[in-house]
């Protein structure tokens, strides 16, 4: 899987294989090499899909040190590209016709490319590997039953985590929100950032409920706590079972 299990000093750790990480090397390496004539927007447009890929790839293991050395050795192939474009000119000339200063940032492989209208231009950046944060799977605990009622509000608590993590799960949870009209079918009251929010099964996943939409609302913390003690029964508002 390209991932390399073992044990440090007791505990257990999986990091990005040395194989893997070579492979992702050579690939960025001859892709370069490849283009050795083309523009740096069509090579920006190259290198991002596989920089970002393996990097969501495992963003879910330790890989920050990994992250970091693949921007490195990314950088050493972009700056050796740069200079055999330009064998006349000087390193700092070449470091300004292709490396920028952009939010701070400097050493930014960017250049400026206009828009399909081209009435403006935008700045097209090299994504940088080390820019992936590291989410950790969350360990399910070992007690945990999903077959037990009361087990119920901590895997939709899980559920709620998981969506949120991803961008389908966030379209998912903006589309509740908007079939509700930002609003908890318990208390009528206006769901937001500070407030928080709960996922809920209309249908218990115990009693054969799903996780798709049409079996799901947003409530307040404390009105799923109260759905869960107190046995409410919750009523998925009439305008959003159209959509």
């Amino acid at each position: 899987m390209g991932q390399n299990v073992r044990k440090y000093d007791g505990k257990l750790l999986i990091k990005p294989s040395a194989a893997n990480y070579s492979a992702c090397v050579e690939k960025i390496r001859t892709i370069i090499k490849s283009h050795a004539t083309a523009t740096q927007a069509t090579l920006i447009k190259k290198l991002n899909p596989v920089i970002q890929g393996w990097a969501n790839f495992h963003r879910h293991v330790v890989a920050a040190r990994k992250f970091n050395h693949l921007d490195r050795d990314i950088w050493r192939a972009l700056w050796r590209w740069a200079k055999r474009r330009h064998p006349n000119k000087s390193q700092t000339w070449v470091r300004k016709r292709y490396f920028h200063v952009i939010g701070g940032r400097t050493w930014v492989f960017a250049c400026e490319s206009e828009d399909r209208t081209g009435s403006e231009k935008r700045w097209i950046e090299l994504r940088r590997a080390s820019d992936t944060k590291i989410k950790r799977h969350i360990v399910i605990r070992a007690d945990a039953n999903p077959f037990d009622p009361e087990w119920e509000t901590y895997f939709e608590d899980r559920i709620g985590t998981k969506m949120k993590g991803n961008l389908a799960g966030r379209k998912r949870l903006l589309s509740l929100w908007l079939a509700q009209e930002g609003k908890c079918p318990v208390c009528g009251e206006t769901i937001t950032k500070d407030s928080g929010w709960h996922i809920h099964h209309l249908i218990r996943r115990v009693d054969g409920g799903s996780n798709l939409r049409e079996n799901l609302v947003m409530v307040h913390p404390n009105c799923h706590h109260q759905i869960h003690s107190t046995g409410h029964e919750v009523v998925k508002p009439a305008h959003a079972n159209g959509l």
